[in-house]
Formats: C-alpha cells, structure tokens, sequence
C-alpha cells in the first residue's frame, strides 16, 4: 500500500513494463530449474503469501504476469519481493487514464485462498487441506446416533487421529449433543495412580463444562465403592440434569495402560456404561468416543473390554488422488504428487509436511528423496521419535532390522507384529509378510541399522 494512502484508494492502475517483465521472467526461470518443476499462477499466489499475510490471487498473479493495468503498485511488489527480487521504479508503469478514477471502475479482486498452517496439530475444521475420511465419517456419525454408540480410532501417531475426532465432535455438536472431552495427559501420576482418585478427577472433569457443581460427597460412598458411585453420579448428578445427549470423548485412552491400577478397574467400568445404554437408563443420553494409538496389551477378560465393542474405525493412508488433490490445493504442479507418494506411501502427516516446505519454497522436489533421511532434512524429527520409540525394545528392534533386511517380506510372531504396526513401522502385504510402511522407513532404518553394525 502506498504510504499516505487508505486501502480504498489504491491505485489499480499499475502494469509490468517491458524491463520488469523481462527482469520477472528471467527470476521465474531460474527459481523454476532450482525447484523443478514449472511455477503456475497458483503455486506463486501461495508464495506471495510468505511476503504479505493474504498474499495476491492467482487472477491477481495472472495479470501482472500479462501485463495488463488493473493491479496496484504493492502487488507487483509483493510478487517481486516473493521471488527474492526489489522492483524498480522502471519496472512498472501507471497506464493512461488509471490513478484514483480508474480504479473505482475495476471490479475488487477476488478473496484470497488460506494460506496452510504448518503441519502438527489437528487440521482445523474450516481448513482446505484436509482430506475427508468420507466413508468413516459417516459410519462413526451413524454409531453415535445410537445409544451408548461407541467409536473407537486406533492408528499409530499422525495418522490423523485427532483431525478425524474434531470433526466427530462437531457432527455431535451439529446433533445437538454436549462435547465433553477428556485428555488423560492432563491427569497427575497421582490421580492414575488409585482409581477412587482417578474416578472423582473423571466425575469432575465431565461436570465443569456443564456448569455442575458436583457435590461427590453426596454420592460416593465407601461402603459400595468408587465404581458404584460413579455411576450412580453419571446417572443422577450429571446425565438426569441433560435433555440432550452428551459425547464424551477420551483422548489418548492408552495412557492408562501404564497404570494397571487404573485399568484393570476403569475399562470394564467403561464396557458396562456402555452396555447399559442397551436398557432404559439414563446412560442412553451417553456416546463415547475412544483414540488410541498402541495395541492392547493388557490381559482383560473379552467381556470386560471396551475395546471390542462399539465401532472400530480405521484411518487408511492417503490414496494417489488424494494426494493429487492435495497437490493442487496447495498450489503445485501435478509432478509431485506421484514421487511423493512413492517415498512416504500416502502417510497423511509426512505429506503434510513436505508439501508445505514445497508450497513454502524451502525444499525442492529434485532435494527430496537425497535430503529426505539426513538430520538436518524435514523429516528428521519424525524418525528420531520412530528410533526413540523402539529404545528398551531389543525384541521389536531385533525383528524390524530382519524386515527391513527382507525384500519379499517376513512372518514375524503375532505379539512383535502387532507391536510394530501399532508403531506404524511395518505393514502386511496380502499374504500376511511384514514389510516396511513406506520407503522412507526402509532407507532410514537401514542406514541407521547398517552404522549399528558397523
């Protein structure tokens, strides 16, 4: 914006003069041969963006690239400056008749897209980067329209777990239910550590969002127990006071594995709210929802588990199209979609995570697949936590190098396999042989393997 001017007075009477296209296009061809692959307008729209926060439409792009009048003197800047380049004052031109009356005549550019957010966390539900898991959306929406419904998502870390139960609680929401979400990184050692405790935290943190006072005092009773009074509590402090149904949704369940106090008692207590949703009890205004990253270890008696009732809900990797889609969201050509996919296998996290260095102009396609194991490459936090989490483990570590060592694919002993796919390490082919899950394991793992040995 020129300095002195209010955003309605902007001059859109600018275009590229002969100098500053040629100075442009000259700049776009050799960034293009640096990135490989061709800069479209939407590929350089995303890249304004790293320069101003809205950055400039593709239209936008478009017309300065053409050189027709119409667009203001900041946007041209703006796309100089995206190509690590300063306009000079000879590099554009105010056409005959623009200034202030002209541009009162040209139509307002069109909105501007969303600029990506870096990958980590859950994709924020109005976000164009997601891909929509649609048939599972939908399953998961049918089970907790259903009383007592229960949804369980098992996938190893970011696989999109958290990007998917946002979604379901806001279809709750749209329901009209109460969302009331339990993180149980949030409960101290000591609250896991006895289940009278770890029950009152549980009754607490259900009735804080409702604008409960609880009251425990009133329903806990030593005589029949923590369980029998927390129930009685769901029942007749917190479920009877709601007209409509609540979603309670636990986040990371496989904590409370560590805690054998905890679930030897809580998830049997879980499996029977569930159940008695089937009678006429107040327990049918509630659904639950279970996310969980690490196989079930623990020794439950299969009537007593939650975790083999209710809807399973598996979130597969992204498939070529879909990352296809993805490419042209965020503004890349067509080619990069297939030798991404060909690295990390549709993996949603580390397909995230490249396309946005990509969109970012801080990786180059052709740098990938040679940068993409080296400790200083994009991925090189991800796979340190894969290492870390085999750390201790000389059986899963052990049986992964045999993997790794195998092109055909290896049996490995039910116990190890389950172990490893819940880590995301490994995969099964048809016939039921292990292999690594996407290409960047096998590289990473076998260099990582080959220098243990040396």
């Amino acid at each position: 914006m020129v300095v002195g001017q209010s955003k309605r007075q902007r001059q859109r009477g600018h275009s590229l003069s002969e100098a500053g296209l040629h100075k442009l296009q000259a700049k776009l061809t050799q960034v293009e041969s640096q990135q490989g692959y061709r800069f479209t307008p939407q590929i350089l729209a995303h890249r304004t963006q790293l320069i101003d926060a809205q950055g400039l439409h593709a239209t936008t792009v478009k017309k300065i690239l053409e050189q027709r009048a119409g667009v203001d003197r900041r946007s041209i800047e703006i796309m100089f400056q995206s190509l690590g380049l300063e306009p000079d004052y000879g590099d554009y031109q105010l056409a005959a008749g623009g200034g202030l009356s002209a541009a009162r005549e040209i139509p307002a550019e069109p909105q501007r897209s969303t600029p990506p957010e870096f990958p980590g966390g859950p994709v924020p539900l109005a976000s164009p980067y997601y891909v929509l898991r649609q048939e599972q959306q939908e399953r998961a929406r049918a089970e907790i329209c259903q009383p007592g419904g229960l949804v369980r998502v098992k996938a190893p870390r970011k696989m999109g777990k958290s990007s998917f139960a946002l979604r379901l609680l806001q279809q709750a929401e749209s329901l009209g239910y109460s969302v009331l979400q339990v993180d149980l990184k949030r409960a101290d050692e000591a609250v896991l550590s006895d289940i009278d405790r770890f029950l009152r935290w549980l009754c607490m943190v259900l009735s804080q969002p409702l604008g409960l006072a609880p009251h425990l005092d009133d329903y806990w009773d030593a005589d029949i127990g923590s369980k029998v009074s927390c129930t009685i509590y769901l029942q007749q402090g917190l479920l009877r006071s709601l007209d409509a149904p609540v979603m309670v949704a636990f986040k990371d369940i496989d904590r409370i594995f560590e805690y054998p106090a905890i679930f030897y008692e809580f998830l049997p207590l879980l499996r029977s709210w569930h159940e008695e949703a089937k009678s006429h009890t107040e327990f049918q205004k509630i659904r639950f929802l279970l996310t969980y990253s690490t196989e079930i270890y623990v020794p439950l008696n299969l009537n007593q588990s939650p975790f083999n009732v209710g809807l399973p809900v598996h979130l597969p990797k992204l498939t070529v199209a879909e990352v296809r889609s993805l490419v042209q969201t965020y503004g890349l050509s067509d080619p990069v979609a297939d030798p991404l996919t060909e690295l990390v296998s549709g993996h949603p996290f580390l397909t995230q995570l490249a396309l946005y260095h990509l969109w970012a102009g801080q990786l180059c396609l052709a740098d990938l697949p040679q940068r993409a194991i080296t400790p200083s490459g994009i991925y090189a936090n991800h796979l340190n936590r894969c290492l870390a989490s085999l750390q201790g483990k000389a059986d899963l570590t052990e049986a992964l190098q045999q993997v790794i060592k195998t092109e055909t694919g290896l049996r490995l002993a039910f116990p190890v396999a389950t172990k490893l796919e819940s880590l995301g390490l490994i995969e099964f082919d048809q016939n039921c042989l292990a292999k690594p899950s996407c290409q960047l394991y096998q590289r990473f793992f076998s260099t990582h393997f080959a220098l243990a040995d040396a």
